[in-house]
């Protein structure tokens, strides 16, 4: 078997193991997109109500009943007006609690992913490939994203970042502004960067690396 067909033979068993990777990892975009409610929006909701009330419901022959929906809903907006108050770490790792899991624990599956994507170019190419007319990544090479990434994934938590990795962090943050925290796991960043929202977005830029 050619590298080639081993690398797509590969991908081919991986897909369904990514899958279940980006599935979880949905699960953090979307707690991610909901810490994004404000305490205004949630106070206009609140002054929206209060007005309904107010201007209609108020002279409704069924004024008491629409009064104690209006109570409940106020003080459904209060709780949420208190959570929307907390800082988003905050918000995001109280959210992600409620279903079992945490920021790491998003941030290694996006490193497995990482791992998967490397492993796939590694059996076609033998190394690192120099490949033109790949896709950029900012100024960078797909490939060098992915490899110098899946690096990060392994390493983050010896410290100092090694050469090649901090560089590759370096030049996202330069060209597609995203922030890398110092000693923390940034794979969900660099697969922000890399726009992976799916095991189809990952499979498709891997079939034209492999």
């Amino acid at each position: 078997m050619t590298h080639t067909l081993q690398a797509t033979q590969f991908l081919s068993d991986s897909e369904h193991a990514l899958s279940h990777l980006f599935d979880a990892i949905g699960e953090y975009g979307k707690i991610l997109s909901d810490s994004q409610i404000t305490v205004e929006k949630l106070k206009k909701s609140q002054d929206f109500l209060s007005d309904l009330f107010m201007y209609r419901d108020q002279w409704s022959p069924n004024a008491n009943h629409h009064y104690a929906q209006y109570m409940k809903r106020t003080e459904a907006l209060e709780k949420e007006k208190v959570e929307a108050a907390k800082g988003t770490d905050e918000k995001i790792e109280s959210a992600l609690l409620r279903i079992g899991s945490t920021v790491e624990s998003m941030s290694s599956l996006a490193a497995a992913v990482l791992q998967i994507a490397k492993q796939a170019i590694s059996l076609s190419h033998s190394g690192k490939p120099s490949l033109p007319l790949v896709r950029k990544i900012g100024s960078q090479s797909i490939i060098e994203v992915i490899w110098e990434g899946r690096n990060h994934g392994m390493h983050w938590d010896e410290g100092a970042h090694r050469a090649k990795v901090k560089a590759m962090l370096d030049a996202l943050v330069l060209d597609m502004g995203i922030t890398i925290e110092a000693k923390t796991n940034n794979c969900l960043s660099i697969l922000g960067a890399l726009e992976w929202k799916c095991s189809a977005d990952a499979i498709s830029d891997l079939k034209l690396l492999v």
